[in-house]
């Protein structure tokens, strides 16, 4: 999340631990010892492209219909949303691009092959998945769910790609392992909680889409900060402005 106040790039970031939900490091701003409002925690914001890998991962659920290289049509598309108005979504760089496989669907980040993806499966089944991958809140089944509307903070989309690199288990984010008193006796304890929500097929799958989406998509300019043989999954997100 990032808002240009006063000419100066204000962030946030989240970072967890993938086999623990730990949560490792959080920044809530620009000035790290500022006690007011955290970006990282209370910023709710459209998610954008960042929600599309859980409609791509609620496709690959249904192997019989879709794999990484199902052809999607990135053609225009109409959808009546609610109070009967007409949701007309375009690619961010305005132009179709006919027919591509479900994984440089997601690499590229095209809207119309991941909006006709969503609407094909229903909403219900991507708000569904984006529940099963860690979002708490409420999720608005509209046709733009396709392609990130709703209000989210970047903790929540911490808890979901948390989700998706632990290999499909869901882990609640924590921040404390446990209580002391002052002789070191432990109060209370926060142990390690998981729960399988995700199948492991498809994750891997939705993994490796999201491994082409930084050496060949959208996020491919990340490895002019990293060397060649680190391999990564990652999403770019965008909102208008």
């Amino acid at each position: 999340e990032q808002l240009n106040k006063g000419g100066e790039l204000e962030s946030a970031s989240v970072v967890t631990r993938f086999d623990s939900g730990e949560v490792a490091a959080l920044v809530g701003g620009r000035s790290v010892r500022y006690a007011g409002f955290n970006r990282a925690l209370d910023a709710r914001r459209p998610a954008g492209s960042l929600l599309k890998p859980a409609v791509y991962l609620a496709g690959l659920e249904q192997p019989r219909r879709y794999s990484l290289v199902t052809p999607l049509s990135d053609t225009p598309i109409k959808v009546k949303g609610p109070g009967g108005q007409l949701w007309e979504p375009r690619n961010f760089d305005r132009k179709v691009h006919g027919e591509v496989l479900l994984y440089r669907a997601l690499a590229n980040s095209y809207n119309l092959a991941t909006a006709r993806l969503g609407m094909d499966l229903g909403l219900g089944k991507v708000a569904d998945m984006l529940q099963r991958l860690g979002i708490e809140g409420d999720v608005p089944q509209v046709p733009a769910l396709t392609l990130g509307a709703g209000e989210y903070s970047p903790m929540d989309m911490a808890a979901m790609y948390q989700t998706i690199a632990a290999g499909g288990f869901r882990m609640p984010l924590r921040s404390i392992r446990e209580v002391v008193d002052a002789q070191g006796e432990p109060l209370r304890r926060y142990p390690l909680e998981y729960e399988r929500t995700v199948s492991l097929q498809a994750t891997n799958l939705l993994t490796y889409a999201l491994r082409a989406v930084v050496r060949e998509g959208t996020g491919k300019g990340v490895y002019r900060y990293l060397p060649d043989g680190f391999d990564v999954a990652g999403k770019t997100g965008t909102t208008n402005d």
